[in-house]
């Protein structure tokens, strides 16, 4: 197999094991050529604990490089996207996969906007409706509960999920889409956290768990998204690269607490790398 070149579009929050800081070392490990673009410059990331962090919005900068790469010739075989500042960078979006995208590329968007039911600071409806429009260009849509809802207007569920209300959710985002659709953060019982997706051209929602931990881990969705990356672009499928993903996730949260790791700057995700590059290999 070819080695897939992959572009991966989101911010750099420069201290913190988030965002692009973990997306290129998992992308990599999983055999994938991974170019960057980021979309800002923070000192970390934007969460709670940290105030007064600096923030450079890199938008006039991304044109520029744009115009370099297409001056180059470059295509890329798959592009993930992530964290997007502005409802301008996320419109630049469409015309970025018209131009950049090879005719088989494979699309991956998780479309960052909230969590637990809130937007994030910054976020209004006019990135959910910037953001509903970009969803159109992706293959793989990877909204986490509280996106799908913003996504679609449906109230946010209470917790824990039923599978009434997650169906509900699914049926609604893919009731015009072409796509795979994996709905992230999925709460069983206090006990068990994962996933629900469904295969582009299929109604039947599949579930993934794992052990759920108490607390809070910042970086989580953007491990949990690079994984699913990093396999589907390796021509794995979605059932097996939920798997992975969502049991990895449990690992590098469970190695977090026993190491006493402070969370805040996110998941000690590296030690448990070469899981990801084994469960590549393995026949199954």
């Amino acid at each position: 197999m070819k080695q897939p070149r992959i572009l991966v579009i989101q911010d750099i929050s420069a201290s913190c094991r988030i965002s692009m800081n973990v997306a290129v070392p998992i992308l990599s490990c999983l055999e994938n050529w991974v170019s960057i673009l980021p979309t800002a410059l923070l000192s970390t990331h934007t969460g709670k604990g940290f105030e007064e962090y600096t923030f450079l919005d890199l938008s006039t900068e991304i044109p520029a490089i744009l115009n370099h790469w297409h001056s180059l010739g470059i295509k890329f075989d798959g592009i993930v996207i992530g964290y997007l500042g502005s409802v301008e960078q996320i419109k630049l979006m469409k015309s970025l996969i018209t131009k950049f995208a090879t005719e088989e590329a494979l699309i991956i968007l998780d479309p960052v906007m909230g969590d637990h039911g809130q937007l994030y600071p910054g976020y209004t409806q006019e990135h959910v409706e910037a953001m509903r429009e970009l969803c159109q260009f992706a293959d793989v849509l990877i909204p986490n509960v509280t996106e799908a809802c913003l996504l679609t207007g449906i109230p946010y569920p209470e917790k824990p999920h039923t599978k009434e209300s997650i169906k509900a959710i699914i049926e609604q985002l893919t009731k015009n889409a072409k796509q795979s659709m994996i709905l992230s953060g999925v709460i069983q019982d206090e006990s068990k956290v994962g996933t629900a997706f469904v295969a582009k051209g299929s109604t039947e929602v599949s579930y993934a768990f794992s052990k759920a931990y108490p607390g809070h881990f910042d970086g989580v969705g953007d491990l949990f998204t690079s994984v699913i990356a990093g396999f589907l672009f390796q021509n794995k499928g979605l059932k097996r690269a939920n798997e992975v993903a969502v049991n990895y996730i449990s690992r590098v949260v469970k190695r977090t607490i026993e190491e006493q790791i402070n969370p805040l700057y996110g998941i000690a995700f590296e030690k448990d790398l070469m899981y990801l590059m084994k469960e590549l290999k393995k026949k199954l």
